[in-house]
Parts: C-alpha cells; structure tokens; sequence
C-alpha cells in the first residue's frame, strides 16, 4: 500500500522555525531599541551644536552702535525653555513666531529648527548686550536642551557653556555635559 504524503510542517520542523525565530528576535530588538534612543538623542545634540554656531556667529558681528560706532561681541537676552515643556512626542514649533517664547532672541540668532522637537532649547546668557567677555574662571552662556523622551516626567539634559576672554570669539567651555542621556 502506498504511503500518502501530507503538505504541512511536522512538530519538531515548526518547533526549530519557532526557535530560530526567536534567537533572531532576541539579537535584534536590544539593537533597534538602543538605536530609536540614539536618534532621539541625536536631535539635542545636532541642535545644541547648531545653536552654538550661531550663537558664536553673532557674538563675533559687528553691529552699529550710537554717534557712527561698531559694536561688537554682543549676545541677545534670555531665551527658552522654548517649547515651555518638552515632549515625548515629537511636535513641530516656529521659534520665530511671535507666539512662541523668546522668539526675538531666536530670530535674532537665526535658530529655527525644523525638524518635530522632542526637547526645550535654552539660551541663557551671564549677560546680554554688547562689548561681553567672560570674568576670570566663569562662563558667559550656556546652551541647555532638556527632554522627557518616555513620559515618566525624569528627564534628560544636555548642556553646552561658552566663554569669551577679552579679544577672542566665542568657544566651548569644556565638553558637552549630559545628564541621563535616553532617562
């Protein structure tokens, strides 16, 4: 009598397919989960450093000043936390509306970032105006995103300071300091 061959997976074929899915799943979810928090971390880094850009652009200008004079190494007032309070979810902001808090000091940098935010941007000058430097041992602005990337209210930080000695631009003062990266 001839044996009927049945199409279909055994028990022990489907239990290996099972396994190997498994130890595929397993290598690869810690990798894609450490790498979604990377490039929600890369946002405060990408921006801080385009801020810090600018921020140095407009501290070396010279600007007119009373009676024909050039002014020079001025940084404008306070700016931030813009949005007020950031999100986990990404959300689209025009820094220079006129609605949204600080919109001169980033309209006057020309910081407008463009892609949705996850953080709050600070820019926090020891002092505003024109002919700026940074006393002896301190610094004269410090640049600060601030994120809730998993909405447990614990966020993370990202900081950037700058000084500026009596004739030179405006520079990184140390490195970047960040305090719990992905919370």
């Amino acid at each position: 009598m001839a044996r009927r061959r049945t199409s279909g997976l055994s028990l022990v074929e489907a239990s290996l397919i099972v396994c190997i899915v498994g130890v595929v799943l397993a290598v690869f979810i810690p990798t894609f989960v450490r790498e979604l928090r990377t490039s929600k971390t890369n946002e405060a880094v990408e921006q801080l450093a385009s801020l810090r850009r600018s921020a140095a652009a407009y501290f070396a200008a010279r600007v007119p000043g009373e009676g024909g004079t050039e002014l020079g190494r001025c940084l404008p007032p306070t700016a931030g936390p813009t949005p007020r309070e950031p999100s986990p979810e990404p959300s689209e902001l025009d820094f220079h509306d006129a609605d949204t808090p600080g919109y001169a000091t980033w309209r006057a940098l020309g910081f407008r970032p463009r892609t949705p935010l996850r953080y709050a941007y600070t820019f926090e000058p020891a002092a505003s105006g024109c002919g700026l430097r940074s006393p002896e041992g301190t610094y004269l602005l410090t640049l600060r995103a601030e994120g809730d990337l998993d909405g447990d209210g614990e966020r993370s930080l990202f900081e950037v300071r700058m000084r500026a000695d009596d004739t030179g631009p405006l520079v990184e003062q140390g490195i970047l300091y960040i305090r719990d990266r992905a919370e």
